[in-house]
């Protein structure tokens, strides 16, 4: 098997490397304030009454990440997390207070379409050299789903990563695949996984929320929009209609014009009540 350089000897050799995020969604829906836990990672769903500061978030903000320095107060929820950041940088950066991992080459990721409007597009992110040992937290954690997000640095001539880093693409994790690569006892893994732009998940997606309790209450528990729904199921509903379902032709003598007011059957046939 071809041995893949270290990172710090080809440190002089770029000018621009790719920053890749990627958040996974433990838990859905979301906690309270108080059942928050320690040393966790947590994204803010709703800030309800609670300080969301003084449990180490920056901001009490709706989609602020923060660690959890312990259990909050109040009525806020929050989505437990795993963010995973890495580069194809061969030293550490750290970008909005995230720090990204250097992988060089062992970390591959496929090209971004760019347009002045947005559009539709698909992208890959693959990462390699991932031994027997580790493969089993990629296939315990639940991939698909997870938000990608990737970014491109550029680097001076000193080797510093010039601000800012260009955002290039974000998008849902659709598909995620495993390779192998056996030589003599050792096994070497590759994952791949495959992401969809918003745009993409937005233009497939089949219809919203159902009109039922169950579902409206799925995000929000205190929701009852929907409660009495099931009340008016299957009723059919002819808004504006005349009841007795006919019209009247004006005029007589049981003729158009005629005055005599029988009724008339919009296919073109008389009829007797």
């Amino acid at each position: 098997m071809e041995t893949i350089p270290q990172v710090s000897n080809n440190a002089t050799q770029i000018n621009s490397a790719e920053f890749v995020k990627l958040t996974i969604f433990n838990e859905y829906p979301p906690t309270t304030a108080a059942n928050i836990t320690a040393n966790t990672t947590y994204i803010i769903q709703s800030s309800g009454n609670t300080a969301w500061t003084s449990i180490g978030a920056s901001s009490n903000a709706v989609g602020t990440f923060f660690t959890a320095n312990g259990a909050g107060t109040g009525t806020g929820t929050a989505s437990n997390v795993t963010v995973i950041t890495a580069s194809s940088s061969y030293k550490n950066e750290t970008i909005d207070g995230n720090v990204y991992l250097a992988l060089g080459g062992l970390l591959a990721v496929g090209s971004q379409q760019r347009n002045i409007r947005v559009t539709q597009g698909d992208t890959s992110v693959s990462l390699s050299g991932i031994d027997g040992n580790n493969i089993y937290n990629v296939l315990s954690t639940k991939i698909r789903g997870s938000e990608l997000e990737i970014s491109r640095g550029f680097y001076d001539a000193n080797m510093v990563l010039e601000t800012p880093v260009y955002p290039r693409f974000r998008g849902i994790v659709t598909t995620y695949g495993i390779t192998e690569d056996r030589e003599g006892q050792e096994d070497n893994f590759t994952v791949s996984v495959g992401a969809s732009s918003y745009k993409t998940v937005l233009e497939n997606r089949i219809a919203g929320r159902k009109t039922n309790k169950e579902s409206w209450q799925f995000f929000n528990p205190t929701d009852t929009s929907m409660d009495n729904v099931y009340s008016i199921s299957g009723v059919q509903f002819d808004f504006g209609q005349d009841p007795k379902g006919k019209t009247v032709v004006p005029g007589g003598g049981g003729f158009p014009g005629g005055g005599g007011g029988r009724p008339y059957d919009p296919g073109g046939q008389y009829r007797e009540d």
